[in-house]
């Protein structure tokens, strides 16, 4: 009889356990990111009194005959589908669209996981949580090791842009250059036509076999004339005349090549004619307080692969970009406020200030969610159970996307978190029935005796 008794106060700590699940979920329904948890419950084992009989000849068989002694909380479980969509119009506020979590830094470098996304940007640039947790950043686009490099936004910046040297441009690719007009080169001929001096023309035909031809390619290609002369000059290519050519004129044919570079008529006094800059370099260091070349961040944007794009001051924007040597990875890219788009080789950064890493957010996704372990302030850690956790940036689409300027809410369900109160109520009420009946039974034998 006594057995009630425990039986009763198992059910009614099970009731306990789950209105205390119930009050954590609600506390949490305005709580970014928040997903609420759900207990299940199961019986505990069983006093058997026989095990039973199989039928014989002329017999038949018996069930087993036991008595169940309570319930246990078999498990709490967090639901991680996605909550509500908030819409805030803050840059800087994430929303994730996928099962995967934002990487952050604790304060002693643990990696931790959340699908918070209500992020800032600190006195130093960094993007932190609420908590001050760092955002990490990678280069990677699928790895199973974290990276540790956190988002860190230049604020300051010291910017240098000046045309290409022969030496910084020769030998890329007429399509590769920063300079040219949108649409690129298209192969083809184009023609440099000399007069001498009666007047007489001779056209020379100049062939683009394909727009991969470098601008050292094009220079020999032009050099092949008599007394013609190409070189580059701050970021330009110049056509000279010399010994009896008195002028000459330079036309498209069936290649755009000349359009594209901005080649212009010859100056009779120089007997010169240059291009447009068709290629320029970009220096970037730390700012440098009082330099006219200094600049200030003043937005921040962030595009649904994780990528960000910092502006500033003068309009020129600070962002990444795939790597054309290994699709896997992000360079640098500088955009100068007339669409110059600069990378790779004739972009000179201060790796102390910025690296690919710092601009592209890394996210991270698991097997088995649910076998996290909640560390508060909106994150989580790993734990064994949640299997094998792969890293990486959104880019590789193995992580969804997100989507700025809205935030995800709490998974929280009010109808479903009060009916469960309710129940729980009922079952802790219904227990304490069964403790009080089993007591006053109990009470009823005692006076037996007297």
């Amino acid at each position: 009889m006594t057995q009630a008794f425990y039986t009763a106060i198992g059910g009614m700590a099970a009731g306990q356990t789950k209105i205390t699940v119930v009050a954590d979920n609600i506390a949490n329904m305005n709580t970014i990111g928040f997903k609420a948890s759900n207990v299940n419950f199961s019986d505990v084992y069983y006093r058997t009194s026989s095990t039973g009989q199989a039928p014989t000849g002329q017999m038949g068989g018996i069930n087993p005959k036991q008595t169940g002694i309570g319930v246990q909380t078999a498990s709490i479980t967090r639901d991680f589908s996605a909550g509500t969509t908030l819409t805030t119009g803050l840059n800087t506020d994430l929303c994730i669209n996928g099962s995967s979590f934002f990487t952050v830094a604790s304060p002693t470098v643990e990696i931790l996981y959340t699908r918070d996304g209500n992020f800032t940007i600190d006195a130093n640039g960094n993007m932190v949580t609420s908590s001050g947790y760092k955002l990490l950043g990678t280069n990677n686009s699928l790895d199973t090791t974290s990276s540790t490099t956190p988002i860190k936004i230049p604020t300051y910046i010291n910017t240098v842009t000046t045309p290409s040297t022969i030496a910084q441009m020769g030998n890329k690719a007429l399509d590769e250059l920063n300079g040219i007009k949108s649409g690129g080169v298209s192969a083809g001929t184009f023609t440099v036509t000399t007069y001498d001096d009666a007047g007489t023309p001779t056209p020379h035909e100049i062939t683009i076999n394909s727009s991969d031809m470098t601008v050292n390619e094009l220079l020999d290609e032009i050099n092949t004339i008599d007394d013609i002369t190409a070189t580059v000059v701050d970021g330009s290519i110049q056509i000279t005349a010399s010994g009896d050519v008195e002028r000459f004129e330079v036309a498209n044919g069936t290649s755009n090549v000349v359009t594209q570079l901005g080649i212009g008529s010859m100056d009779p006094t120089t007997k010169q004619s240059a291009s447009e800059v068709i290629n320029y370099h970009q220096t970037i260091g730390e700012g440098t307080p009082g330099s006219e070349d200094a600049q200030n961040y003043t937005s921040v944007s962030i595009n649904e692969n994780g990528l960000i794009e910092v502006k500033y001051g003068n309009n020129d924007t600070l962002s990444v970009t795939q790597d054309p040597n290994d699709p896997s990875k992000v360079i640098l890219k500088y955009t100068l406020n007339d669409g110059t788009v600069i990378t790779g080789f004739d972009l000179t950064v201060n790796d102390q200030l910025v690296e690919p890493a710092n601009l592209q957010i890394q996210m991270a996704s698991f097997v088995n969610p649910q076998g996290l372990t909640a560390q508060g302030n909106n994150t989580y850690s790993n734990a064994p159970n949640a299997g094998m956790v792969l890293y990486g940036s959104i880019s590789s689409a193995a992580f969804g996307n997100v989507k700025s300027g809205v935030l995800e809410g709490s998974n929280v369900d009010l109808a479903s978190e009060f009916a469960d109160m309710v129940v729980s109520q009922r079952a802790i009420e219904a227990n304490s029935r069964v403790f009080t009946t089993t007591n006053e039974i109990l009470q009823t034998l005692s006076n037996l005796g007297r």
